[in-house]
């Protein structure tokens, strides 16, 4: 497995580099991109989650809601982008995804940190 997130990661940053919008929507590595970010937040959210199921550890729990969140943050991003639209914070002019992203590091930093007893 490790061994194929390291082969694709170059994979992308050629696309990116070679990738180029022919007018309107997204370019291939740019749509690659979101791809990936998506598959490496919900990858990372079932080593997450299998870790809790197996430790029960209070840490854990705060490290699936983290990659809960940022996958869902990796998410809304990919459908405003593939859609073309920008997703707001009702009253606000914050796009949902930095909200997003904030509340999932935030969280994971929480869970970094939280004492363990």
């Amino acid at each position: 497995m490790r061994g194929l997130i390291f082969f694709l990661i170059p994979v992308v940053v050629i696309l990116l580099a070679l990738g180029h919008s022919h007018g309107a929507g997204l370019s291939p590595g740019h749509a690659v991109l979101h791809v990936a970010t998506v598959i490496l937040a919900a990858v990372l959210l079932y080593v997450a989650a299998a870790a809790y199921a197996r430790v029960r550890a209070g840490r854990f729990k705060w490290l699936v809601a983290a990659f809960a969140v940022l996958l869902l943050r990796e998410l809304t991003l990919s459908i405003s982008m593939y859609a073309q639209i920008v997703l707001l914070v009702p009253g606000t002019d914050i796009p949902l995804d930095h909200l997003m992203g904030l509340l999932g590091l935030a969280v994971l930093a929480y869970a970094l940190f939280k004492p363990v007893y």
